[in-house]
């Protein structure tokens, strides 16, 4: 159930999930103008257990997969907020009809309304996945998903890494340094978890010395 490389994607997993959760507050905060007792009081704790009850249900379909075939290195697909999709549904949904409105509570309410009608073209999308992926090359497919990743994943963090270089490229070179150059840390730890300890460290001395590193 447990292998010592899970810990590096706990961390991994669970640093994309607070950054994630922390990007989503601050659209729906400063873009969007919600009451924060609707950002807080059920945005976040609804998105919390939406993902909590998924990851349990992913990880239980996988631990039933590995009894049935056999195998002990099969990893349960995680469960998280979709970036794309979070900013196509704040801006292209959500913005507009707050807006127009001038109401924050009818924007999320549109925001339900397209989630609530995009579930039926995911049900929908289960059955025709396999069609698609039978006609068309895992290169058209796999090149779509890394455009995608690229533009909207991966570049804004690479931005923000070299905004605050010290912090940054300090922490960037610990992973690297892990999973390309390996480096194995004491005891096993997970280079995720000491970039983060190490990332907090300089900023909190910066801080603290008067010369903020951290923005």
């Amino acid at each position: 159930l447990w292998s010592p490389g899970d810990w590096n994607a706990f961390f991994g997993f669970g640093t994309n999930i607070l950054v994630n959760l922390l990007v989503m507050t601050g659209l729906l905060r400063y873009v969007l103008k919600m009451p924060d007792d609707l950002v807080f009081g059920r945005i976040i704790p609804a998105a919390g257990l939406m993902m909590a009850l998924s990851t349990l249900y992913y990880a239980w379909l996988a631990y039933r997969l590995a009894q049935r075939t056999g195998r002990n290195d099969v990893c349960a697909l995680p469960s998280g907020i979709s970036v794309p999709h979070m900013f196509v549904v704040v801006f292209v949904i959500m913005l507009p009809i707050g807006l127009k409105t001038g109401d924050p509570i009818k924007a999320w309410e549109a925001g339900l309304v397209w989630v609530f009608i995009q579930s039926f073209v995911l049900m929908g999308g289960a059955f025709i996945a396999p069609i698609v992926r039978q006609i068309t090359p895992r290169a058209a497919l796999l090149g779509t998903l890394a455009g995608v990743s690229i533009a909207f994943i991966s570049m804004r963090p690479a931005e923000e890494m070299f905004m605050t270089p010290v912090i940054g490229i300090v922490c960037f070179a610990i992973i690297l340094a892990s999973w390309f150059g390996g480096v194995r840390y004491w005891r096993g730890i997970p280079a995720g978890l000491i970039a983060i300890a190490v990332g907090t460290a300089i900023a909190w001395t910066s801080t603290v010395f008067g010369v903020p590193m951290g923005g």
